[in-house]
């Protein structure tokens, strides 16, 4: 197969999977709402956000910017460990497979078990792509004794995912790993126009802020206090048509009454919380307000890198005084193009680099 052919056929496999008239991905969307498992609003905003990614060209950007043959990498055994944090986070992973050639083992994750197979069998039925290997059982994987292991996930869970590989023989003794932990991102808020506001907003609550994209700081010249009122308007109305698919536990009821205490600025939200403080964001549906300039936003980012995503800004500017920071848009914080570099790494380049590593040592 070319690689012309290779592409045509991976854009005709998604061409089919998100034509509205897809029975399987109807059915999985539908399961996958009424187990509970993610809202529909949220589910509809990630298949959308696909739709207009997803195309032959863009991928064949993503094989170009790594000098990549499609196909090239066959019989390279690569073991994935999907995330469930967000619908259909697994996806890249998924493209990366099917655009190397290399043998894909996934585990699905059971808080996620429908939406991702209904993609990867349209890459084998409409494609012809072979070597998919998934299931939601990590023990249906034993003895894959993959080359390379792309994890994402909890950093708490890393220790006990190397135990589970060794024990399962999931993987070589010398197998590489891709290990992507991080959990948050920043912005800097320097204008308060409608569409900022907006953008803002779908950067924090969507998915509930718990994806690595999702904005769990904000750094801004404007104080809390000072924006509370009209900030709360534009989370109603996102809260309207987008309701919070999951509720925090008591405990943040908790952190309210010790800010109240200590005299932190915060506006209560119910089921979600901001407040002004600029520690390091640990805790789910906290955003935390930090009062500050460009300075700020530097030292905030490079006192936290370990667990940073990314750094959003209205324009995508670039900052290098003292530490550089090269920033993304604010209107694409949910809505990524498909050769993001999740914790920095471009998923094609390092498959491309450990797989011709593995050859030349072989």
């Amino acid at each position: 197969m070319t690689t012309y052919d290779r592409f045509n056929r991976i854009q005709d496999a998604i061409d089919n999977w998100l034509q509205p008239d897809n029975i399987q991905l109807k059915t999985a969307i539908d399961r996958t709402v009424e187990e509970g498992l993610f809202s529909f609003p949220d589910i509809k905003h990630q298949v959308l956000t696909l739709k207009k990614s997803l195309n032959a060209d863009s991928l064949r950007l993503w094989s170009d910017r790594n000098n990549l043959k499609a196909g090239s990498m066959n019989g390279y055994k690569v073991l994935c460990l999907h995330a469930g944090n967000l619908p259909l986070a697994g996806i890249q992973d998924v493209l990366a497979s099917a655009i190397t050639g290399i043998q894909y083992f996934g585990k699905i994750s059971r808080k996620d078990p429908y939406l991702l197979p209904t993609f990867i069998r349209e890459l084998e039925n409409t494609a012809g792509l072979k070597g998919f290997n998934w299931s939601t059982n990590v023990n249906d994987l034993k003895g894959t004794d993959a080359d390379a292991v792309l994890f994402s996930g909890s950093s708490r869970s890393v220790d006990d995912v190397y135990r589970l590989i060794r024990k399962l023989k999931l993987a070589k003794h010398h197998a590489e790993y891709l290990i992507r932990t991080a959990h948050f991102s920043v912005a800097y808020l320097d204008r308060t126009d409608s569409k900022t506001m907006h953008d803002l907003v779908e950067a924090v609550f969507r998915y509930g802020g718990r994806g690595c994209r999702s904005v769990a700081a904000v750094i801004t010249p404007f104080s809390l206090d000072s924006i509370k009122c009209e900030l709360t308007d534009y989370i109603e109305s996102f809260w309207l048509h987008n309701p919070q698919h999951l509720k925090p536990k008591p405990a943040l009821h908790y952190r309210f009454a010790y800010n109240k205490a200590v005299g932190h600025p915060q506006s209560w939200l119910e089921d979600f919380l901001i407040e002004q403080t600029d520690v390091k964001p640990e805790q789910d549906f906290v955003l935390h307000w930090v009062h500050g300039g460009e300075n700020q936003l530097i030292e905030y980012a490079q006192k936290n890198q370990t667990g940073l995503q990314a750094v959003y800004s209205v324009e995508g500017k670039t900052y290098t005084e003292n530490f550089r920071i090269q920033t993304e848009k604010l209107e694409d914080a949910q809505a990524p193009p498909i050769y993001w570099k999740p914790d920095g790494v471009d998923t094609l380049e390092w498959l491309n680099e450990k797989y011709h590593r593995s050859q030349s040592i072989s």
